[in-house]
């Protein structure tokens, strides 16, 4: 049986993703800050506390733990700054320094980055700087990972149904009585596919590409965002009616 390693396993992407292996058939180990036993991916001693346990050889690594704060830059704080750095960029790092030395060679990493580390997003600046911090660590680390036969990739979402962007969304709810089910509205009519993703959009792509079937992809920023990736905005609908698709 395979062994498989998911952060942030408790909710949203990571939980999509760890039930995702598990139906493939992978023995799979859930690390989480809500976990039992507590693994905070922002502190290496966890990390590496957690990895030393495992006990046998690992053959996918899912790094989804991850978090959101959306506000304008002048009123980013140093805990904002630090909150997102630390556990977007750093817990990847942690991770990824720690589970190497226990992966078998083939082995691959799938890291969840965000299309917001593809392209900055207004009042997104602290969020967009500690996503580029995860794609550029992933072209790097890919490069050296290579030789040992180990892959790494990340995929970047855009919106995506969570309880954590349902948190962030009753925030705004709050501030501008815009209540979360019209903010997923508002945002679906965005997407040129049209709807905002289920955390299962996202998780079939990570178990793609920790899978052999991905065998040759390795340093890839890849983005699942319905397109979005390719300009945020309601698809140009004058001709809609007339085009014969």
């Amino acid at each position: 049986m395979k062994t498989a390693v998911v952060t942030g396993y408790m909710s949203g992407m990571g939980k999509g993703a760890y039930e995702a292996l598990q139906r493939e058939g992978y023995r799979v180990i859930g690390w989480d800050l809500a976990g039992s036993p507590s693994v905070d991916v922002s502190s290496a001693e966890d990390v590496a506390r957690a990895a030393a346990s495992i006990g046998e050889p690992i053959d996918a690594v899912i790094l989804a733990a991850g978090v959101w704060r959306e506000m304008p830059l002048l009123q980013t704080t140093d805990e904002d700054w630090h909150f997102l750095m630390n556990i977007n960029a750093y817990g990847i790092f942690n991770c990824v320094r720690a589970l190497v030395p226990h992966m078998k060679k083939g082995g691959a990493i799938a890291v969840i980055a965000s299309a917001s580390g593809m392209r900055g997003v207004p009042f997104e600046a602290a969020y967009s700087a500690s996503k580029f911090a995860v794609t550029g660590f992933v072209e790097a680390a890919a490069k050296e990972l290579a030789p040992k036969g180990i892959r790494i990739n990340a995929v970047c979402p855009f919106y995506v149904r969570t309880p954590m962007t349902d948190r962030a969304l009753e925030e705004k709810e709050r501030l501008t009585g815009i209540t979360v089910e019209e903010s997923y509205r508002l945002e679906g009519e965005q997407v040129p596919l049209g709807y905002v993703a289920d955390p299962a959009d996202i998780a079939d792509p990570l178990v793609f590409l920790v899978s052999h079937a991905s065998r040759y992809i390795t340093g890839a920023i890849i983005p699942v965002s319905g397109g979005t990736h390719c300009g945020y905005g309601p698809v140009l609908s004058s001709f809609d009616e007339k085009a014969d698709y």
